[in-house]
């Protein structure tokens, strides 16, 4: 009865978790695509390569955010058919995408950079632009915050980039604002130096987040730290010899499989053992809100007839 509703709470969560986070993904999906209007017009307007950098990065973050919204619309279906596992992957691929769209505009502004660099140009600077342009810097802090804040409820790597790309992109805005007020003061082409660097920081940070979205997709191995937390729970109940194997499947951020491979001392008897696997099952189901599986090994000191 106790596991049914440990199912039922975890199926509740599951769909609360995606219509949270689809609810913040709207949220910066507008915030984004707003951002990139205002940025644009002032870019276009003035000739500031950093500007315009910036606003195609508010653009492609807006572009990203529907990518992973539908991500985490696939999450609401069923496992059914084929996909005996269910959709949770979807959302890795969705990471995957956003981390491509991220290097590919990364990579065309350090071109556009690097020719502004040879090529002459004519920027037009206002304290108006300066003073809108500042207040979108604000806007991506707060933006940051809030994707912080769901995150702590939702715990997806989705937003938690979100997050972080947000405040790297009040950073970004800063720099780009720089370039754009100091430009017209030296003859020394900030406005394309401050549009290197940002293509470069929107790069580096694409680079990292295919990575780690790579991994997930490919499937990473439990680490060392959670293993030997595991083990440590498993050999504090009475009869368990050894944690022969620790083995973790990931389906997605609601369906994490644990299969445990437990060897016991024989002197336990089976009721003792099946009790012990259940209570073992329950606290890692849980503590980690894994989907436990145990096998047991041939036990301890068995001799063969």
């Amino acid at each position: 009865m106790k596991q049914n509703k440990i199912k039922e709470l975890e199926l509740y969560c599951g769909k609360e978790r995606v219509n949270k986070a689809l609810a913040a993904i709207s949220v910066g999906v507008a915030v984004n695509f707003i951002l990139f209007i205002v940025k644009i017009y002032i870019g276009l307007s003035s000739n500031s390569l950093a500007v315009m950098t910036d606003a195609v990065n508010n653009l492609s973050d807006s572009l990203s955010f529907v990518i992973a919204a539908v991500g985490f619309s696939f999450l609401r279906k069923k496992a059914a058919g084929e996909m005996v596992y269910g959709y949770g992957r979807i959302e890795y691929l969705a990471d995957f995408v956003i981390a491509t769209v991220v290097c590919i505009v990364g990579a065309s502004f350090l071109y556009l950079a690097v020719e502004r660099f040879v090529l002459s140009y004519l920027l037009v600077f206002t304290w108006n632009y300066f003073a809108i342009i500042a207040s979108t810097v604000v806007v991506k802090i707060l933006l940051g915050l809030f994707f912080r804040f769901f995150n702590k409820r939702v715990d997806s790597g989705v937003l938690k980039g979100a997050s972080l790309d947000s405040f790297i992109d009040a950073g970004v805005t800063t720099m780009s604002l720089i370039g754009f007020s100091l430009n017209r003061y030296a003859n020394l082409r900030l406005d394309a130096v401050f549009g290197l660097i940002i293509g470069v920081i929107m790069l580096i940070n694409g680079i990292k987040l295919l990575i780690s979205a790579a991994k997930k997709i490919l499937g990473e191995k439990i680490s060392s730290e959670r293993e030997r937390e595991i083990k440590e729970i498993c050999l504090a109940y009475e009869g368990v010899a050894e944690v022969k194997s620790i083995s973790l499947h990931d389906y997605g951020a609601e369906n994490k499989q644990l299969v445990l491979e437990l060897i016991f001392t024989k002197e336990e008897t089976f009721d003792i053992i099946d009790k012990v696997i259940g209570e073992i099952t329950e606290t890692l189901s849980e503590k980690f809100r894994y989907d436990t599986k145990i096998c047991l090994s041939r036990r301890q000191n068995e001799t063969q007839s």
